[in-house]
Order: C-alpha cells, then structure tokens, then sequence
C-alpha cells in the first residue's frame, strides 16, 4: 500500500526536494505552497498524513494546524521547521500535532516519524477492522445474566456506559471476569471503533515501565535508536486497560497518578507535554483499601481512580449462570479442539452446581475444556471431569462418584450411588439418571451399557429420556 502525503512548504527548492525524496521512499505526494491552497486541496485530496511548514505568510503551521483539525481530527499532521522553538513545539502538540521535526537535508527525522505515524495509522485501521466483531463479541445481551445479582451488576454498568470519560476501577476474586466486563464497557461505549489496550501491570519490567507506557525519545537511553510512542498514546481516543492494578509498584503510582491528574503525558528524555484523550479502566483482586492502610499504594491514586467502582460478583453468588456459561465454553472449547461433544449431560451439570468454583469463571472454562478433551462421545458427563473435582462435591449434591480421568487413579467400576431428594424428582429421572452413568462409564457403547444394566438395548433406547 502507498501513503498519501500532502506536503504544505512555501519555499519552492525545498518544496520540491522534500517530495522528490518522499516519491522515491515509495510515498504518494501532493504538494502546497500555502496554507490556503492546503485547505482547498483537502476538499478534494484525502491524504494519510499531512506535512506542514512552521513558518509560512498568512496562514501560519499553527493556523493551519488548528484548521485542519476542526475538519480532520483523525488526520495525523506533522509540523515541520527550521527555526522551532520549544514553546512552539509545545503549542504544536497541544493543538493536536502528531509530532514536531525540525528540518534537516537527510530528512531522516521526517522520514523516521512518517514510519511511526504510518504504523499508527495501521494500527488504528487493525482496530477498525477488527472493532465490528468484537463489538459484536462483548455486546452487552451477550453477557450472561440468569441471575438476579448478574442483573443488578450488569444494570450498573449500562448507567455508566452512558459516560465514557469516568474513570473505572474493577473490583472482584481471581477469574470473575474483571478483564471481561472491561472490554464489556469499551466496546458498548461512545469509543468503540478506536483501540482498547491493556497494561498488565506485574509483568512489565520495573525499568521499562515508563517507555512503554509514555514512550520515549532517541537517545533517551542506551538502546532507544529512535522515538517511540507509548501505550497511553497509542490508545488515543480509546481506552487504556491497567489490570492488576494493586501490583502497581510505588514509583510507577505516582507517574500514573500525574497522568490521571493532567491528562498529558510526556515521553522519556521528551521536554514537549502531549495531551491524551484516554479513558482509563483498572482491575485488581486486592483490597485497595487495605493496601493503602499498610503504605502499599498510594491514597491519593486510589481516590483518583476510585470513581466509579464495580465489583464483578464471584461465581457462588451467581450459581444460576454456571450452567449456561458451561454451555458456551463447552460450545467454544469443542469448536477449537475438534471434538464431537454438543452438549452437557445432567450428571456434568449436577457436578458443576454442587462444586465451589473457587477460580471462579477462569476455573469453569479450564474445566469445561479439559473435559471436552478427555469425552470421546458427543455429551459430556461427571466422569469426564478430574477425579478431585468429583470428589469435592459434597454428598449431599453429588450424583455421581468420583470417577478419574486418564491417568488420575482408578474407582470401582462396578459401583454407581445416587443420591436425591425425595419429592425433588421422579423414578423416571432416577432411571434416566442411572442409564446416563453407565452409559458414559462404557463410553457411549449402548450395547456394552445395555448388557451392565440387564436389558436389551431397545429397551435401554425406550426407558432413556430424549435429549433437547
């Protein structure tokens, strides 16, 4: 793909040498020689990037700048000059410039930073391509809401969907679904369709968190050979994801908080303050509280990001959507493993009621996927499931015995209790309820399942129940 540029210089030799240098870089350029005709020419002509002198009669880089911006606010422009100061390059990114070059015969500068605003700008098209799906991935009826504190929770997110500057903190145990609901936001808010990135904060090097987050200049260390655009400016207009927030280290706190204070930022070795429009989400399984009472964060951070906070409830208070997102998972992990199951057998949904879930959501898909793996028919059951899963249900809502996987010990057989409720349900569904043990415990095989129980297989085929 060939860029457009439009390059707007008043000095004819210059003009002409800077654009004869970009053809031959493999750029499509169209030239101006005024501010007006720049403004005309973008009528018409819809460049990728825009290059504009500092110093022109009339319309000045600035004025221009502030113009185009009005029209264009998507359209990156990058100010160039001979003479610049750092007051102007200040008031070059305040108006929104993407960057501020100073001239030079090379060009490497202007060359280097048109590299960086055109892997913005495919980054920015990756995102647009990619937004109509995840759009549709995250919509809100997509979420699963069967109980009446899912519905609470998700009653409160739709409110603040509404807004899409308020900062957000995430609240909630390991695996709830914290990163989940983040995106849940994003992609149901005024910005979707511009990035939404995430910062995972304990895996990011101390010493390297600054330049990933802020960006940095040339030579503003060793190994930094040329500039680089931070998350936080990458993310412009979108959203900036900081999972794991309570993990943040003291030092970055701080740096962070100034961002949430100013709203700019400043890259590494960088003098000029950028100003970003980011909202910012954060999550964290710690209680901020309680950190901030043993000196492990920052108070004044967390009233900063303390906004709005919305604990996503674990999975034993919304018992009435496991089997549901079982459902899902199994539908997802037979997909992408190639496996024949389609559906979740009564003694599997037995299991999954009765079992704590302490990973809560993370912990149910890792299950559902590691049973699918292990089914060799085409409906998972209880025996599909680790052998200490089973046997952490307890008696009173088992239905079926612990009986292992490969390689995880061996059971009896021969063996097969049922435990129920007297009223609850029928000796029909404790028929079925046996016919569906033994058949998973012969794998599927009807005639083997048939021969165990002491009936004919048209008769095992008439006394089970039909499957939805």
């Amino acid at each position: 793909m060939a860029w457009q540029l439009l390059l707007l210089e008043d000095e004819v030799s210059v003009r002409e040498a800077f654009a004869l240098r970009l053809r031959d870089q493999g750029y499509v350029v169209q030239t101006a020689e005024s501010g007006e005709e720049a403004l005309s020419l973008l009528r018409t002509f819809e460049p990728d990037v825009l290059v504009v002198d500092l110093v022109m009669p009339n319309l000045s880089g600035l004025d221009v700048l502030t113009r185009v911006k009005q029209l264009s606010p998507e359209l990156p422009v990058i100010v160039l000059t001979a003479r610049g100061t750092v007051k102007d390059a200040v008031e070059a990114m305040r108006l929104g410039a993407f960057d501020f070059v100073a001239k030079s015969i090379d060009m490497d500068d202007l060359l280097h930073t048109l590299r960086r605003a055109t892997d913005f700008l495919t980054l920015q098209r990756q995102v647009q391509l990619h937004s109509g799906q995840d759009a549709a991935r995250y919509a809100l009826d997509r979420v699963i809401a069967r109980s009446p504190v899912t519905q609470h929770f998700l009653a409160q997110v739709r409110e603040l969907i509404k807004n899409d500057r308020v900062t957000v903190l995430l609240q909630g145990e390991t695996g709830t679904g914290k990163q989940y609901m983040g995106r849940v936001i994003h992609y149901n808010s005024a910005r979707v369709g511009k990035p939404c990135l995430e910062v995972d904060c304990p895996s990011i090097p101390q010493e390297l968190f600054e330049s990933e987050l802020f960006g940095h200049e040339k030579g503003s260390f060793t190994g930094a050979t040329g500039r680089k655009c931070g998350l936080l400016e990458m993310a412009e207009g979108g959203t900036i994801f900081f999972d794991e927030i309570g993990d943040l280290p003291l030092p970055l706190q701080a740096k962070l908080l100034r961002v949430l204070e100013e709203r700019t930022i400043r890259r590494v070795g960088g003098a000029a303050s950028i100003p970003i429009d980011v909202r910012v989400m954060a999550a964290t399984n710690r209680n901020l509280k309680d950190a901030v009472a043993k000196g492990e964060f920052r108070e004044d951070l967390y009233f900063r990001l303390n906004v709005v906070t919305l604990t996503v409830p674990p999975l034993r208070n919304r018992r009435e959507d496991i089997i549901p997102l079982a459902e899902q998972f199994l539908t997802r992990s037979a997909l992408a493993l190639r496996k024949p199951v389609r559906t979740l057998g009564a003694s599997a949904q037995t299991l999954l009621r009765g079992y704590s879930l302490p990973g809560n959501v993370r912990e149910l898909s890792n299950l559902i996927e590691r049973a699918v793996l292990f089914c060799a028919g085409t409906t998972l059951e209880a025996a599909n499931f680790p052998a200490d899963v089973q046997q952490a249900v307890s008696p009173s809502l088992q239905s079926h015995p612990a009986v292992p996987t490969p390689g995880e010990g061996s059971a009896d057989p021969t063996q097969v209790h049922i435990s129920f409720q007297v009223g609850m349900q029928s000796l029909a569904d404790l028929e079925d309820r046996i016919i569906g043990e033994v058949l998973a415990r012969s794998g599927g095989n009807k005639t083997l399942a048939a021969k165990q129980l002491g009936v004919t297989r048209w008769m095992l085929d008439r006394r089970r129940k039909p499957r939805a």
